[in-house]
């Protein structure tokens, strides 16, 4: 594995994390009283400038907040706050009012003896919009506490020592890697957007009518398209020799299923996009909405030297893990796909230390081929399809 996932010999850096918590505390989860005011909905972009977070929790503040000379409706809750979530309990019951995982907190602010809580959720995705341009939803909750400030600066604490557990289980010690390095690295790696470009492309994207006889199957085979794909859909990975969809001539191998006769198949599960084409083996017209792909995909991650963690662990020639927000998630590397060539170098017939041997040593610019493990076997008859 690319891996190691033995903790630093040296005392754990999280400890030194500084914050008005002591930072084993915070593994556990601290509570704060506090007053709950209300909440309230903001649109926003994904990282706007902090004058711009500071002014949407004024914004938020101004909602909720009772005019003045009027009485406050206020709640007596509980703040729970640890380095995996945030929790708003109910002081007598202890019954979870609110949970966001600290991951969705995009900001926190402590105006006066008021907190104001940002959560973020995403709407959901047009094509047309780049990543960057994308608008999500801020669930904006609104305290009252004498100890505000330092709420704000527990939660504050809680990110950094979430951080540095991060890089622990990593195999990242923080004493050869700062935050800074490693965030400096991150910034360097831009989210690698050939997936997404291709995406948008319009020539790329078309509607296709399968005509066929009321009771024949459509002859595809789909796969899961891969944990962390930037479009989570099936992708068809054989079609039926004679079949409806090969007589089409409009399908190819790798290309990813959007919808069928109007339904999105985006973000469901593998076993539901099947049941979804199997209930058409009545139809004699099937629309398709296909983004054509090809069934090998490229992804290119920059890694200024070996010490830095590639971050996902590969088993056999197939990526079975992969760490959140790394260098190799935003250079397009997914979970269950089959690598099928570094640099140029063919590694299908390659054994499994030498892959990793390659891919310790790679450094620089790393161009990683892939394509879905299930694909693959198809491909080269280790499986036999099921045709849908």
């Amino acid at each position: 594995a690319l891996q190691n996932r033995e903790s630093p010999s040296s005392c754990p850096a999280f400890k030194e994390v500084p914050g008005p918590c002591d930072p084993e505390d915070l593994l556990d989860g601290v509570i704060f009283g506090a007053k709950y005011l209300g909440s309230t909905q903001l649109v926003s972009e994904r990282n706007p400038p902090t004058s711009v977070r500071m002014a949407q929790a004024q914004e938020a503040v101004d909602r909720i907040k009772a005019p003045e000379g009027e009485s406050q409706p206020m709640t007596e809750v509980d703040l729970f706050v640890s380095t995996q979530r945030i929790k708003v309990l109910t002081a007598d019951t202890q019954e979870a009012m609110m949970d966001h995982s600290l991951q969705t907190i995009s900001y926190i602010a402590d105006i006066g003896s008021l907190v104001v809580l940002m959560a973020r959720r995403k709407l959901p995705r047009r094509s047309d919009v780049a990543e960057e341009k994308r608008l999500y939803k801020l669930i904006c909750h609104v305290f009252h506490s004498a100890d505000a400030q330092v709420i704000a600066q527990a939660i504050g604490q809680a990110f950094g020592v979430a951080y540095q557990r991060f890089l622990e289980a990593n195999g990242i010690d923080p004493s050869e890697l700062s935050p800074h390095q490693y965030s400096r690295a991150l910034e360097d790696q831009e989210q690698y957007n050939a997936e997404l470009t291709h995406f948008s492309r319009q020539e790329n994207c078309k509607d296709v009518c399968i005509r066929k006889q009321k009771g024949e199957i459509l002859g595809i085979a789909i796969v899961e398209s891969g944990w962390g794909s930037i479009l989570p859909t099936v992708v068809i990975a054989n079609l039926m020799h004679g079949g409806p969809a090969e007589r089409s001539g409009e399908l190819s191998i790798g290309d990813r299923l959007m919808s069928v006769n109007g339904t999105s198949l985006v973000g469901l599960p593998l076993g539901t996009c099947q049941s979804i084409i199997r209930e058409l083996k009545h139809q004699t017209e099937v629309m398709l909405n296909i983004v054509h792909c090809p069934p090998v995909t490229t992804a290119v991650i920059r890694r200024p030297d070996s010490k830095y963690q590639l971050g996902f662990c590969v088993e056999n020639g197939v990526i079975c893990s992969l760490m959140r927000g790394g260098i190799a998630e935003r250079g397009g590397i997914r979970v269950g796909h089959r690598i099928i060539e570094i640099n140029g170098q063919s590694v299908v017939a390659t054994p499994h230390e030498k892959i990793i041997q390659i891919l310790t040593q790679a450094v620089s610019e790393v161009h990683i081929k892939t394509m879905p493990a299930s694909t693959y076997r198809l491909l080269t008859g280790q499986e036999q399809p099921i045709f849908l």
